[in-house]
């Protein structure tokens, strides 16, 4: 009945229960030969199952009293539209490759068969992609054939076997064989009839309810040889479908017409039904017709004939439902009737009361033979006229239904004696695709994440039928899956990202992150001008098209990408170009402090990857897992900076800044393995990331548990319980971690037998440790445990001198590292916004009191806000004793000598010493703002020395006058040695550093100083103002840079300290400030 490729579905690909999904063959569906009428039913119920079934055209009419039923006989003669619609109830083939592709999966089971494999379509997503059985997904454009792994194939036949939705009453002794031979959807299984089309309504999700009331229910009845015959359906009054009655439909209102004579799909007569025709022409699944001569009253049949989709059967998207009977060998006249007179037609429909309607046919309906070819001049001229239509400038959907219009014209131009009829159904159709020709209005609007993801995670398509009722998107928008983003405590809800707009917490605290700003959207004109009315009118809508369209900002130019928005307020997934990232990685752990997964980039250089700004340019990430589905993720809750995401799966997940995270968007992620994911790039071409990431079950985060059995030491054990671990499991120690730092097995520990044994290396000492052990199925899980220092408290204090006083041996560094809590005066100072242990103390334990904590701002707030005043300090540190004590900056015996000094008079003191004196001062002064008390404590002594170390000039008595003698000689005196030049030389400071300790002996070294031409190096056990304690190393040589101390107490503590030195002879000495002072402890 039509020269376009009629493609079906076979039977629906998500079914439940037990469902069975048989390839369709010619072997599996030939039907039996041709019997008598069968009209046994299934009467007791408790004996039989009750499904939808696929039966072949034979095996439905076979029961049904029409002529030649069960027949198969094909025939090689062309109808009068040159196809090969003229057999019996054999299978409908089609090659040609135009429009209409999907209508047949509506009710219909088929299969195209390619140069290089057969596709048993289940149902069409939209006119170029379609799903098979098996779950995969082919696109087709044309006979063109691509599969889901590229392979791409040629369209060489089409075939349209019979109806997959059968209801069907089985013997329940007979079920499991029923099912061997027959593809079956049973009770609760989904029934998926494709996608709609303007006037015609698809079906999804609906689930089947069969008993022994559904209309139109035929019993299987097994035979000896183990086929299976049908019975006559029967009329009854339940739909066959979960939580739906019966539905009717009244004919004689649907714009029925018998239409005149034209045979332009190859019929000699046709009826139309061209109202309200969608639902029922989306679950017509058969067509009976019943021909009365010239009995108008309709009580005795002449004959009933049986039809075929495709061949006899054809609903539009827009020219209503298109019934046809042909002359074939499943259609032959009376002897002596030429088809005018009564008819009665009855349309079988899935879920539908059977309808009928009676007419009269003229001889103005009947076809008769016509073999001249028909006039092209105007299908040629319309042909010409739009040839120059651009597709940019219209919508997809309307472009592609133009497009196939236009093909369709070409190929009835193409042949050689195209029938008036034929050219006449192509200049129809081409003008009313051409004048359905619809444009886009392009402009942004905010959308919430629920809204944006929709068309993102499911395959939404292009649809501009007006609907303010429905919302589709109503599920993403609950708590927990696409809602918005809370955050308490930060403001990086705000402005972090630039792609989403946020609003404040009522209270002024926090905020949240509602969706994507400013994203591009497409709208068709005719949908814009009618939401706008919509808008006008005050109209109510459920959904948020008319918000959208409210708020749209237009622009008069078309964006690089855009979300196409549809009349029931939904949008479809990004229009937008796609690179696929080959030089990235990603890598998945279980231990996150962000989620219960995270998932982190490893990118290369220059790579799509590591060139996108996510705080600038992401929209959103989407993963893919195994089975198709897809998840999204939203800024800040998951999405952070680098490429880097997390996500949770189960309720109550806490990330490190106390935000609960939601779970329900992602709880079906837990056990599936990513295989892709997409980062939605504002403005640019997505990156897609195609992997393996395997989202292990999550176990009980303490089903492993470690008990440290000592205080470090070498050889410290620990035992490891792995009583509680899953059945199943077989976890294995993968790593030892201090702190941050990862241990090597072999070198910082060893584990076996379910004990770890820790050694004492440079890695390990006291504190807290974690183990990580994994599993091929479950998730990570850390072990943790803590190896004491096995002080007491008073072992560590906090000493006069504002210094950290640590047992002899402990390293203060490990010591400070372990810092868990600093309380000064009361008020914690560690976490967030507050200062690092390490920026408290110095090396030497000694405090700082010029310590700020910096704001990201760059502001600088004094933790010792009065340095003169007293503060009490208290530390906790994993693994030791907590201290407390009470400090405070003491400059009074500095200021004290600066006081002494400053009053001394210079005219009493030789140039050297004074000179000596002034240098201790200025440091000295220096020293009241220092950092430690250290500092200030070596500047009073260098101050001290220099005061003690003043030379007073010496005073030359006068001498009385003697008489001159000429008898006495006078003996000249010696002259008097000239005085040294000033040297002018300024000396840096030079960096000491400690080197190898020994119990007697230290080294120190240090960097050569420009100009000196030696070195003065002092240590002391005390104070350097303590002279007979202080120990001084000359070095004369510029070029030496290394000392030993010699002759030093075994596990005692040295203060070391070195300064340069100039001398050169006629010239005044020159010297250094003394360095930083070091600590030395022997062993």
């Amino acid at each position: 009945m039509r020269n376009k490729l009629l493609v079906a579905g076979t039977l629906a690909l998500a079914m439940t229960c037990t469902t069975v999904f048989s390839s369709i063959t010619p072997a599996v569906v030939k039907a039996a030969s041709v019997s008598t009428v069968q009209t046994q039913t299934a009467e007791n119920s408790d004996d039989y199952v009750y499904c939808y079934a696929g039966l072949t055209w034979a095996e439905y009419w076979k029961a049904e009293g029409v002529w030649a039923a069960g027949d198969t006989t094909s025939s090689d003669t062309a109808d009068s539209h040159g196809e090969k619609d003229k057999g019996a109830f054999d299978a409908v083939t089609r090659a040609t490759a135009n429009h209409g592709l999907h209508r047949g999966s509506y009710q219909c089971t088929a299969i195209i068969e390619g140069e290089k494999g057969t596709y048993n379509i289940s149902h069409w997503t939209d006119a170029n992609t379609a799903i098979l059985t098996n779950g995969e997904k082919i696109t087709f454009t044309r006979g063109a054939i691509k599969t889901s792994d590229g392979t791409e194939d040629t369209m060489k036949d089409y075939k349209v076997y019979g109806l997959k939705y059968v209801p069907v009453a089985v013997k329940s002794s007979d079920f499991e064989a029923f099912k061997a031979k027959y593809s079956v959807v049973e009770n609760n299984g989904t029934l998926i009839g494709g996608y709609g089309e303007k006037n015609l309504q698809a079906y999804n999700n609906v689930t089947a309810s069969v008993d022994k009331d559904t209309n139109g229910l035929k019993t299987a009845e097994k035979q000896s040889d183990g086929s299976f015959t049908f019975t006559q359906r029967s009329n009854g009054s339940s739909s066959g479908i979960k939580d739906k009655t019966l539905k009717t439909a009244d004919l004689n209102n649907m714009g029925a017409t018998v239409k005149d004579a034209s045979g332009s799909y190859g019929e000699f007569l046709r009826v139309d039904f061209t109202k309200n025709y969608g639902d029922l022409g989306a679950n017509m699944q058969a067509v009976k017709w019943t021909y009365y001569g010239n009995d108008s009253t309709r009580s005795k049949a002449l004959a009933t004939y049986g039809t075929k989709f495709a061949a006899d059967n054809w609903m539009h998207k827009s020219m209503g439902i298109q019934l046809g009977l042909t002359n074939s060998i499943r259609c032959q006249l009376p002897k002596g009737y030429d088809g005018t007179g009564y008819w009665s037609l009855t349309i079988y429909a899935l879920g539908y009361a059977d309808s009928t309607y009676n007419f009269e046919a003229t001889d103005a309906n009947i076809v008769k033979p016509d073999t001249n070819a028909g006039d092209t001049t105007e299908l040629n001229k319309l042909v010409s006229s739009v040839e120059e239509l651009k597709k940019s400038d219209y919508t997809e959907k309307s472009w592609n239904s133009f497009e196939t219009e236009l093909n369709e014209a070409k190929d009835i131009l193409a042949k050689e004696t195209p029938t008036q009829a034929e050219i006449n159904e192509a200049v129809e159709h081409l003008t009313a695709a051409k004048n359905a020709l619809d444009k886009y209005e392009y402009g942004t609007a905010n959308l919430s994440y629920a809204d944006f993801y929709y068309g993102e995670l499911n395959d939404v398509k292009e649809d501009t039928t007006l609907d303010l009722t429905s919302d589709k998107a109503a599920s993403y928008r609950e708590s927990g899956m696409y809602d918005a983003v809370s955050s308490a405590t930060t403001n990086k809800y705000k402005s972090f990202f630039s792609s989403t707009y946020s609003e404040d917490n009522a209270n002024g605290q926090g905020g949240s992150i509602i969706g994507m700003k400013d994203v591009n959207i497409a709208v068709p004109t005719s949908l814009y001008e009618n939401a706008k009315k919509a808008i006008s009118e005050n109209k109510e809508c459920s959904n948020k098209l008319l918000e959208i369209i409210g708020s749209m900002k237009l622009s008069d130019n078309a964006p690089s990408e855009y979300k196409i928005l549809n009349g029931d307020g939904t949008l479809t997934a990004m229009k937008s170009e796609v690179t696929e990232d080959t030089s990235d990685t990603l890598t998945i752990k279980t231990q996150s402090s962000y989620g219960q997964y995270e998932v982190d980039p490893v990118t290369s250089e220059n790579s799509p990857l590591s060139n996108l700004s996510a705080k600038d340019s992401l929209l959103g990430i989407i993963v893919e897992d195994e089975d198709g589905k897809k998840y999204g993720m939203e800024h800040l809750e998951n999405i952070w900076i680098g490429g880097k995401f997390s996500f949770a799966v189960t309720d109550g997940f806490k990330e490190k800044h106390g935000n609960t995270i939601d779970y329900n968007r992602h709880e079906a992620l837990q056990g599936k393995t990513i295989k892709k994911v997409t980062y939605l790039v504002k403005n640019g071409a997505d990156i897609v990331i195609n992997t393996n990431l395997k989202c292990k079950t999550l176990a009980g985060s303490d089903s492993i548990k470690a008990t440290a059995n000592d205080n470090f030491k070498d050889g410290a054990t620990v035992s490891v319980d792995t009583t509680a671990v899953p059945s199943g499991s077989n976890y294995t120690l993968s790593s030892v971690s201090m702190g941050k730092t990862v241990l090597t097995e072999g070198t910082d520990y060893t584990y076996a037998n379910n004990t770890l044994t820790i050694k004492a290396t440079d890695n390990t000492g006291v504190g807290s440790y974690s183990m990580v052990f994994t599993d091929d199925t479950y998730s990570d899980i850390v072990a943790s445990f803590t190896l004491e220092s096995g002080y007491k408290t008073g072992d560590i204090s906090i000493n006069k001198n504002n210094q950290v006083t640590l047992p002899a041996g402990v390293n203060f560094k490990k010591y400070v590292n372990n810092i868990t809590s600093i309380k000064i005066n009361g008020v914690e100072k560690t976490g967030k916004g507050g200062i690092k242990a390490t920026d408290l103390f110095d090396a030497d334990g000694n405090i700082n009191f010029n310590a700020a904590i910096k704001g990201k701002d760059g502001s600088s707030t004094p933790v010792f806000a009065d340095k003169s005043a007293s503060y009490t300090i208290e530390l906790t540190s994993t693994g030791y004793p907590s201290v407390s004590g009470t400090v405070q900056l003491n400059t009074s015996i500095l200021e004290a000598s600066i006081k002494k000094a400053e009053a001394l008079d210079s005219s009493k003191y030789t140039a050297e010493t004074w000179k000596a004196l002034q240098t201790a001062l200025t440091e000295a002064k220096e020293a009241k703002s220092a950092n430690t008390q250290a500092i200030v404590d070596a500047a009073n002594t260098k101050l001290t020395e220099a005061l003690s170390g003043l030379k007073e000039k010496a005073v030359t008595p006068s001498k009385p006058a003697t008489p001159s003698n000429p008898d006495t000689t006078t003996t000249k005196k010696p002259a008097t040695k000239p005085a040294l030049k000033k040297s002018n030389v300024k000396l840096s400071k030079p960096v000491l550093k400690v080197g190898k300790t020994t119990k007697n002996k230290a080294k120190v070294t240090w960097k050569k100083v420009k100009k000196a031409t030696g070195y003065e190096i002092q240590y002391t056990t005390k104070g350097f103002g303590n002279k007979k304690d202080t120990k001084t190393i000359k070095v004369s040589k510029a070029k030496i840079t290394s000392a030993q101390l010699k002759k030093l107490k075994k596990k005692t503590r040295y203060k070391v300290r070195i300064r340069a030195v100039y001398t050169k002879a006629g010239y005044q000495s020159a010297t250094s400030k003394w360095s930083a002072i070091k600590t030395v402890k022997t062993k």
